[in-house]
C-alpha cells in the first residue's frame, strides 16, 4: 500500500495545501497534530488526480495579497473539475488595518487565516468545511444536474422545451423565460444553470416583486456599512453573490423603472457600485429573467424600458400552460405523489378523469399543491375529487359535455383523422372538434399505437 492509499484509510481527513514547498510543508506538519493529513503541492501542480485519489473535499492555499487574481485563476481551474471543493485562505502578509481584500475574496473562500496561524482555530474551521462539503456532496453528487431538478413530461411540448434548454445551456447569453404563474420558470432557470459551464458557480435567485421598493436596490447591488440608516454592516448584493454563476431575476416585470436603469447599465458594462461606494466592481454572471407579464404590452404602457427588454430578450423561451399538455398530468401526479412518503396513495380513474377535464389555472404549481394537500387530508389510500378540492359539479358538467362530443368517435374515426393529418395530433384533434387531451384519452381507450 503506497502513502496515498495509507492516507486515504485514516477517516478521510485529507486536506490539500497549495503554496511554496517550505510553507506548505510547515503547515502540514502542524496539522498532523490535529489528525489532519495534508498533501503539499505547488501552485503550478495539476492536482486533479491527487484530489480524486484521496477524495479531498477541502483545500488551503497560501498566498500573498498581491497574488489574489492569480490565486482566483488557480481555484477556477480546479473548480471546473470539483464542484464541492471548499477553500480556506492563508495570507502571508495580512494587516487588518492596511490590507484591502478584493471584493471577490468571500466568493472564493469559506474563511481565511494569516501567519502566525492559530492551528486550533484552523482545525475547527477545516472540520466545519469538511462536514459541509460532505452534506453538499450527498445532496448534489458530482453530476452537474440534481436528480430533483428535472422537467417531468413526455408530451411534444415538454420534449421541445427540454431541447431548447439543452441549446440555451451551451451559450452564455441572457435568457427571458415567459409564461403564466406556476408553469415552472424558476425550475427551468435552475436546469439551465446546472447544464451550463457555470454549474460550479452559484445560482442566485431574487424575486423582484416580493421585496419593498426601497430595499430592492440594496438587495441587487449591495451596500457599504453606514450607507443608510440601519446599514450596520457591509452587504454583498445578489448580483455580486452570483459572480461566476447565474442570477435569476424572477418577476422582472415588477422591477421599478428607476432600478431598470441600473440593471441596464450592469448588462452593458458588467460592473456595479454598492450603495455608499464610488468603486466599480466587475461581476461576471449570467442573467436569466422570468416574468408572467407581457413585457411588450408593459413597454407600451410605459412600465418597462424597451432597451432593457431587448437586452434581456436575446433568447426567449415561453413555457407552456399545463392545460396545453394535459397528457402529462398523470405522470406529473404520480411523480408528486411518490414524493409523499407518509403513505402510498392511489389515483382512481374517476379522479384522473376529473384532473384531465379541469383547466388548472395555477398550472403545475397548483397541481402539486392540491396533491400535497390531498395527501394529508385524504381519509384512505384512494384519492377522490373532493380530496383535491376540485368543483365536482363543474367537473361533472364538463365531463358530460366531453362525453356528448365523443360519442360518435370510434376507432376507425380516430385512425382516419390521424391518417388525414399525417400523424399531427393537434390537427387531428381539431378536425374532430375535441381537445388534444380528449384525443389522447380516446387513443388510449381504443388501444391505438401512435
Amino acid at each position: 500500500m503506497d502513502k496515498y492509499e495509507q492516507t486515504k484509510q485514516v477517516l478521510n481527513r485529507n486536506v490539500l495545501v497549495v503554496g511554496d514547498n517550505e510553507q506548505a510543508d510547515y503547515v502540514n506538519t502542524e496539522l498532523k497534530r490535529y489528525n489532519w493529513h495534508g498533501l503539499s503541492v505547488s501552485k503550478n501542480c495539476n492536482s486533479k488526480e491527487l484530489i480524486n485519489k484521496l477524495e479531498i473535499k477541502i483545500a488551503i492555499v497560501i498566498f500573498s495579497i498581491t497574488e489574489q487574481s492569480k490565486t482566483y485563476k488557480l481555484i477556477d481551474k480546479l473548480k471546473s473539475y470539483f464542484k464541492r471543493l471548499n477553500w480556506i485562505a492563508v495570507l502571508t502578509d495580512y494587516d487588518a488595518k492596511k490590507t484591502q481584500l478584493d471584493p471577490l475574496f468571500t466568493s472564493y473562500f469559506v474563511d481565511f487565516f494569516h501567519f502566525p496561524i492559530n492551528y486550533t482555530q484552523l482545525s475547527n474551521c477545516l472540520g466545519h468545511a469538511h462536514g459541509m462539503a460532505g452534506i453538499n456532496t450527498n445532496k448534489v453528487g458530482n453530476s452537474k444536474q440534481s436528480d430533483k431538478e428535472t422537467l417531468i413530461g413526455k408530451s411534444k411540448l415538454i420534449q421541445g422545451l427540454k431541447e431548447k434548454i439543452e441549446k440555451v445551456s451551451q451559450v452564455d447569453n441572457s435568457v427571458l423565460l415567459t409564461g403564466e404563474t406556476g408553469v415552472g420558470k424558476d425550475l427551468c432557470a435552475a436546469i439551465i444553470h446546472q447544464k451550463s459551464n457555470r454549474a460550479d458557480g452559484p445560482f442566485i435567485s431574487i424575486n423582484c416583486g416580493a421585496l419593498p421598493e426601497h430595499l430592492i436596490h440594496s438587495e441587487l447591488f449591495g451596500h457599504e456599512k453606514g450607507a443608510f440608516t440601519g446599514a450596520i454592516n457591509k452587504y454583498i448584493g445578489h448580483i455580486e453573490q452570483a459572480n461566476n454563476g447565474t442570477l435569476l431575476l424572477d418577476e422582472i416585470g415588477d422591477l421599478p423603472l428607476n432600478l431598470q436603469v441600473n440593471l441596464l447599465h450592469f448588462l452593458e458594462d458588467h460592473t456595479i457600485e454598492r450603495l455608499g461606494s464610488c468603486n466599480k466592481i466587475k461581476v461576471n454572471c449570467r442573467i436569466i429573467a422570468a416574468t408572467h407579464i407581457d413585457l411588450e404590452h408593459a413597454i407600451e404602457e410605459g412600465k418597462f424600458r424597451e432597451d432593457l427588454f431587448h437586452r434581456l430578450n436575446i433568447i426567449n423561451i415561453k413555457l407552456p400552460e399545463l392545460r396545453s399538455h394535459k397528457e402529462d398530468i398523470e405522470l406529473l401526479a404520480k411523480t408528486f405523489l411518490s414524493e409523499e412518503r407518509a403513505r402510498k396513495l392511489i389515483l382512481t380513474d374517476e379522479t384522473l378523469e376529473a384532473m384531465l377535464i379541469y383547466e388548472w389555472p395555477g398550472n403545475v404549481r397548483e397541481l402539486k399543491n392540491r396533491l400535497q394537500r390531498a395527501a394529508v387530508m385524504a381519509d384512505d389510500s384512494e384519492l377522490n375529487i373532493s380530496d383535491l378540492g376540485l368543483n365536482s359539479q363543474k367537473i361533472k358538467a364538463n365531463a358530460l359535455y366531453v362525453s356528448n362530443q365523443t360519442k360518435h368517435i370510434d376507432t376507425e374515426t380516430l385512425l382516419a383523422a390521424i391518417e388525414h393529418n399525417n400523424h399531427n395530433i393537434t390537427a387531428a384533434a381539431r378536425e374532430l372538434n375535441i381537445s388534444r387531451t380528449t384525443f389522447y384519452r380516446l387513443v388510449k381507450k381504443c388501444n391505438i399505437k401512435l
